[in-house]
C-alpha cells in the first residue's frame, strides 16, 4: 500500500523521486515551501494520515505525534533533533533519524571565509571605501588595513569534531599550524590534521582562535575573562558555534579596549541582532547574522542523508544516523551500539 510523507524540510528536488520509489506519496508544505514554519496546530491538521515526517524547522511535539496515526518515521534535517519531542517518539516505538554533518562543510568554508576578512581586514576595508572614499585622511590605504597572512600562523580550534576537522584541513592547506583542545578526543585521533593539546596552550599559541562546540555545562562561558586575557594581543577570536560559549560581557570589554585584535561572530547572546546594539559600535568585530551554515549544498546533503536511512529502515536494516535505537530490536546488536559512540 502506498503512504504518504509529509516533507516540511527544504529538499532537494532531485530527492523527491527517491521518496517516491520507496512507495510514498509525497506532499510538500511548511517552512521548505514557504520558509513559514507551520504551528503546532497546522501540523496536528496535516498528520494523522502520515507515515514519514521530514522536517527542519517546525516543532513536533508530544502533541503532534499522538494525532499521528500512522506515523512510522520522523526525519529531522539537523544534526540534532531538537525540534522533536523524542521520548514521545520513543513512547510509541517511532524511530527519529537526524542529519549531523549536513553543513559542516558549509561552517568550515565560513569561517576560514571570517578568519580572512577579519585577519585582512576586508569588511573594514569595504565599510570604508563605501563611506569614506579611497584616502584615510592624506594617506593611502595601504598603510591602515593591513593584516597577517596566513602562512605559518596558528589556527586554535576550540572542540575538533565534524566542522574543526574540515576547517583544519582547510587551514593547513593554506600553511597554517592548527592546535586543538577537545577533552573527548585521543591524542592519536586527530592524525596529521593537528596536535591535541590543553585549553590552556590553545589560547597562548593561537593567531585565529575558533570555536566549534555546543552548548552544555562544561562549554557554557567557555570562554570567559580569564581565557581570553591568555590569549596574543594580536589574536582573533572566531565563533560560529554558540553565543552562550563565550561570555558576552568579557569579549566586548577586550575588544573595547584591545586587549585582542578583533573578532568575527556569526552568533548573537540575543537574535535578531537589535538595532541599537553595542556590538555595531565596534570597528574591530566582524558581524555577520547566523549564516555559516547556510549554503545552498546544505539541503542536498541532508536529503541525501533521510532518503538513505529510510531505505535503511524500511529494509529492516539499522540506519546509520538514528537518534533512538532502542525503538529496533535489529539495532540492539553491541557492534551497533560500540559504532554508534
Amino acid at each position: 500500500m502506498t503512504k504518504q510523507a509529509l516533507v516540511l524540510a527544504e529538499f532537494d528536488p532531485g530527492g523527491i523521486p527517491a521518496l517516491k520509489g520507496l512507495g510514498y506519496i509525497v506532499e510538500l508544505a511548511g517552512w521548505g515551501q514557504t520558509r513559514h514554519p507551520l504551528a503546532e496546530d497546522e501540523l496536528v491538521a496535516l498528520i494523522p494520515d502520515v507515515a514519514l515526517l521530514v522536517v527542519e524547522v517546525e516543532e513536533v511535539t508530544g502533541k503532534v505525534i499522538a494525532a499521528a496515526h500512522r506515523l512510522e518515521i520522523v526525519a529531522a534535517c539537523r544534526a540534532r533533533p531538537v525540534n522533536v519531542d523524542v521520548a514521545a517518539a520513543t513512547g510509541r516505538m517511532i524511530p527519529v533519524l537526524s542529519t549531523p554533518a549536513r553543513n559542516a562543510d558549509a561552517v568550515a568554508d565560513f569561517a576560514l571565509g571570517l578568519v580572512l576578512a577579519v585577519g585582512r581586514n576586508i569588511c573594514r576595508a569595504d565599510r570604508y571605501l563605501r563611506r569614506h572614499g579611497w584616502y584615510v585622511g592624506n594617506e593611502i590605504p595601504y598603510f591602515h588595513f593591513r593584516g597577517p597572512e596566513l602562512a605559518d600562523r596558528t589556527l586554535g580550534l576550540v572542540g575538533c569534531g565534524n566542522i574543526g576537522r574540515r576547517l583544519a584541513s582547510r587551514a593547513q592547506a593554506l600553511g597554517m599550524q592548527v592546535l586543538a583542545y577537545d577533552p573527548y578526543l585521543e591524542r592519536d585521533d586527530l592524525g596529521d590534521l593537528g596536535r591535541l593539546v590543553s585549553l590552556g596552550e590553545v589560547l597562548a599559541q593561537a593567531d585565529f582562535l575558533s570555536l566549534h562546540v555546543p552548548v552544555t555545562e562544561e562549554t557554557d562561558k567557555i570562554i570567559g575573562m580569564a581565557e581570553i586575557s591568555q590569549m596574543k594581543p594580536s589574536a582573533y577570536l572566531i565563533n560560529t558555534a554558540r553565543a552562550a560559549v563565550v561570555d558576552e560581557t568579557a569579549l566586548y570589554n577586550a575588544l573595547q579596549q584591545h586587549q585582542i585584535a578583533g573578532a568575527a561572530l556569526d552568533v548573537f547572546w540575543q537574535e535578531p541582532l537589535p538595532a541599537d546594539s553595542p556590538w555595531l559600535e565596534l570597528d574591530n568585530v566582524l558581524l555577520t547574522p547566523h549564516l555559516a551554515g547556510a549554503a545552498d549544498d546544505v539541503k542536498v546533503h541532508h536529503s541525501a542523508m533521510v532518503i538513505e536511512d529510510v531505505r535503511t529502515l524500511l529494509a529492516g536494516g539499522c540506519p546509520a544516523r538514528l537518534v533512538n535505537p532502542e525503538v529496533l530490536e535489529t539495532c540492539s546488536d553491541p557492534v551497533f551500539g560500540k559504532h554508534r559512540g
